[in-house]
């Protein structure tokens, strides 16, 4: 029975008729009464049909999931986890993946481990990283988190192609491992392995939530039931999720150059938000736990336990759907500015799914990838593109260089003493050259005496995946490199303002800083320009109104009546009947009551402009939920507080009456004023009924800066590249040339003239570059050296004239453009070696 209805349940005390409401595990059919948290009158911003239709198919998909995801929690259960048990412990079992009412003694009780990754906001992934450095036990939760959570892991949810959430069972599996651990170690006599024959037929398990450890690493435990839970902003990575499906399920023809485009361009911006509210996907140190996990889960924790959204599993049968739609994506015969813009963007959202999946489903669907999309889709050389596409952080460079080497090289690090790090970057940048990837860098990371071609290990040191944005593959299957990096912030330091499309369809300017503020919705007043010709300023203000103040004071009320009924099953005083009728019946020790804690601080944040509410969304301890979660979560409170209330009172009226005449009239009128605050909580519970349906995210995309990605030519000059270990000289065998001549056509644009070369090069800097800095990129005279998509400047030593000293490496340029050539085709085949010698770096 689901939580909602216990009030409805069969206890003597009765309800009042606003109690008595029809419930769905805690949506219910009633009419709004009030609200609680006094909002200033605003209109609402009207959107138009599409828009609307697709925030209800949105909800509709999303409260399907939460419906299957969610447990059910009947009266009976809930007491179980209100009381204190004299040994701490929470049971429950279930059958074929259902929990039931009633403990089955017969059944396997489970081994298992979880590793749970809380990722709500940068502080908490901050301080999980320092936990790491430190090596302290992780937080072990409670006893209702650990036996729910792990019976949720009983069951498979993925979103269907007809975007229906599906299910499957998964206890005989895990049933079978739990036999054949029990039958390895002989841990049950004759007649527990005849219950075991008989329960095999109905697949039930136990979940003991002593038996439900949260571990850094399952790996060395031996467990029935194992998983890899991380929390991420669920709203961003269903979108995500579910534009994908939408875009390769109707893409191709059936699609228009514009809608695909807008369906692109809303995935990055999803990607974007995903990114800022789900900080721990995208922490360096999460690759490693990601890639040896058995059971990868990407979900919500909130409430009694953590929901998963998607799996590996699920997101691997996603991107194996792909195939056709990137097949059509060829740009023979097609628009190339068109196939050009969207392939690339495509391939990113390609990229951050295939960086979501673990081993064992990566390696079944490798074979698929590497046909499919030209990519080297093994574990390392699939490393080497999640750092090159998606932007890795840690706290410091020791987290982030004792999380590369493991999630690239497949072992630890062992020792990431810091004046060790830069040994360690010069081995790892040498290694991945020898798999034919080369690291370019700019003047102020090259040109040192020695390993002069090698990017230098900074004096503050690396921990950003941002270094490895131009990495360069030069084997076969080479589509990596025109995949361009996922950029959280176009523009970077340099970018001031930015131009946003808010949910009105207006565009408004704001300042850049003020971007993710906004985006998550953080309580503030920041103003915004519009960006037409009028130019006028406008205070775009984010209120909070915290929505369960009623319930926590209700929470706070019926915590005094348990401390003090607690007290009174603990006194001495109390003797004879009185005490034995307390404990209940056939109990030994009297049952303590557990203070109830809540589902913690739930707000409604909405955004205000012009008097219009843009969005409104809901947290709950700053994480975004959805409104469906918080009537669900506060249904959930006021239900278990109103059966602590009723166990309170029934078990009030065993306590003989001479002995404890005072503390009851006391307690009894604590118990009208806890019942009256609850009321009050269900009241502001019901009222979000009347709240409208409109956007949760204020902007609806963001404009950045229009960047040439994917625009670029096929220009690929061929190459061989070697390193020699012990003396650390790199030989590259390349078309060779020098600069003649070097205009700046604007700040981003160079024009190079190469000896022996008629036809111009076009050429960019890989940072951005200041005008009395110009010189330093590139001079008359350098020797050029073309490799793939670069041009690698270097120069002799001035002060070594032995040839056989090698070339100081300057700076890498990237080719842009290349003039078109008129060339005789006579000879074609063997003049593309011409010009092609080998040089040495130093």
């Amino acid at each position: 029975m689901p939580l909602g209805q216990q009030q409805n349940g069969s206890h003597n005390d009765t309800t009042s008729d606003e109690e008595d409401v029809t419930t769905i595990d805690g949506i219910e059919h009633a009419v709004p009464l009030r609200l609680r948290d006094r909002e200033p009158s605003t209109e609402v911003v009207r959107q138009g049909h599409r828009h609307h239709g697709k925030l209800r198919a949105n909800k509709t998909l999303w409260e399907e999931w939460a419906n299957k995801s969610t447990p059910m929690e009947n009266s009976d259960w809930m007491v179980k986890v209100l009381e204190k048990q004299a040994d701490g412990k929470l049971r429950r079992t279930y059958m074929d993946g259902v929990p039931l009412n009633e403990v089955e003694e017969s059944a396997i009780t489970l081994n298992v481990g979880l590793t749970f990754l809380a990722g709500a906001d940068k502080p908490q992934v901050n301080r999980l990283e320092e936990q790491s450095m430190t090596s302290k036990q992780p937080n072990q939760r409670d006893a209702t988190w650990r036996v729910n959570t792990a019976g949720a892991l009983l069951m498979q949810f993925d979103v269907s192609s007809d975007l229906s959430i599906t299910q499957t069972d998964q206890t005989s599996d895990v049933l079978g491992r739990a036999k054949a651990r029990l039958q390895k170690h002989d841990m049950f006599f004759t007649e527990q392995r005849k219950q075991l024959v008989l329960r095999g037929r109905r697949e039930a398990v136990t979940i003991d939530s002593e038996l439900v450890k949260i571990v850094d690493d399952v790996r060395p435990g031996n467990w029935d039931l194992q998983g890899l839970l991380i929390e991420v902003d669920a709203f961003s990575l269903w979108n995500l999720i579910i534009n994908y499906k939408h875009l390769i399920s109707r893409g191709g023809p059936d699609m228009t150059y514009e809608e695909t485009k807008e369906l692109l361009e809303t995935m990055i911006e999803d990607a974007r938000r995903l990114c800022i509210r789900s900080p721990i996907l995208f922490r360096m140190s999460t690759r490693a736990k990601i890639i040896n996990s058995d059971n990868t889960r990407y979900g919500s924790d909130h409430g009694p336990m953590f929901r998963t959204l998607t799996t590996s599993k699920g997101i691997k049968e996603i991107i194996s759907l792909s195939s056709s739609y990137y097949n059509s994506l060829d740009p023979t015969g097609e628009d190339d500015t068109t196939q050009q813009f969207i392939r690339p963007r495509f391939l990113q959202m390609m990229v951050l799914l295939l960086s979501l999946l673990n081993n064992n489903d990566l390696q079944e669907i490798q074979e698929f990838i590497e046909s499919t999309y030209k990519i080297k889709a093994d574990r390392r050389n699939l490393e080497m593109l999640f750092l090159k596409v998606i932007p890795l952080l840690s706290i410091n460079p020791r987290v982030f260089l004792k999380a590369l080497i493991p999630a690239t090289e497949s072992f630890p690090l062992s020792n990431d003493r810091d004046e060790d790090h830069s040994h360690i970057w010069n081995v790892f940048v040498k290694r991945i050259l020898r798999d034919g990837y080369l690291l370019p860098g700019t003047v102020n990371d090259l040109g040192r005496e020695r390993l002069s071609w090698l990017y230098k290990w900074p004096e503050d040191g690396l921990k950003s995946t941002a270094v490895f944005s131009n990495l360069q593959y030069g084997g076969r299957l080479r589509t990596m490199n025109d995949i361009p990096p996922i950029e959280i912030n176009p523009g970077g330091a340099s970018l001031k303002e930015v131009t946003v499309v808010m949910t009105d369809l207006a565009q408004y300017t704001i300042d850049a800083t003020d971007l993710e503020h906004i985006i998550c919705l953080t309580p503030g007043t920041y103003s915004v320009r519009e960006a037409g010709a009028s130019h006028l300023n406008h205070d775009f203000i984010i209120e909070e109104y915290e929505i369960n103040v009623d319930l926590h004071e209700a929470i706070r009320k019926t915590n005094a009546i348990i401390q003090e009924v607690n007290s009174w099953l603990a006194s001495t005083n109390l003797r004879g009947n009185a005490i034995s009728r307390f404990r209940g019946k056939g109990r030994n020790e009297p049952v303590f009551f557990t203070e109830y804690k809540g589902s913690g601080r739930i707000t409604r944040n909405v955004a205000i402009l012009n008097h219009a509410r843009m969005a409104v969304a809901y947290k709950v301890e700053g994480r975004k939920i959805s409104r469906t979660d918080v009537v669900r979560s506060m249904a959930r409170d006021i239900g278990a507080l109103r059966i602590l209330i009723r166990s309170v009172e029934t078990r009030s009226t065993t306590i003989d009456n001479k002995a404890a005449s005072g503390a009851k009239r006391a307690l009894k009128l604590a118990l009208e004023e806890a019942n009256n605050q609850i009321q009050l909580a269900d009241q502001s519970r019901v009222s979000l009924n009347a709240v409208d349906d409109i956007s949760e995210e204020p902007i609806a995309k963001c404009l950045y800066p229009e960047r040439d990605v994917g625009k670029e030519p096929a220009v690929w000059n061929e190459y061989k590249a070697s390193c020699e270990e012990n003396q650390g000289l790199l030989h590259i065998e390349g078309k060779v040339s020098s600069v003649n001549d070097v205009n700046w056509l604007n700040e981003d644009i160079i024009e190079l003239s190469l000896n022996q070369q008629s036809a111009k090069v076009y050429a960019t800097p890989l940072k951005p570059v200041e005008e009395a800095y110009r010189d330093d990129e590139v001079q008359i005279g350098d020797t050029a050296i073309l490799v793939g998509k670069y041009i690698i400047l270097a120069v002799t030593d001035p002060f070594n004239s032995d040839p056989s000293a090698g070339y100081i490496m300057t700076n890498y340029l990237r080719v842009t453009n290349v003039e078109e050539e008129l060339r005789s085709r006579r000879g074609a085949n063997r003049r593309h070696t011409a010009g092609s010698l080998t040089c040495t770096f130093r």
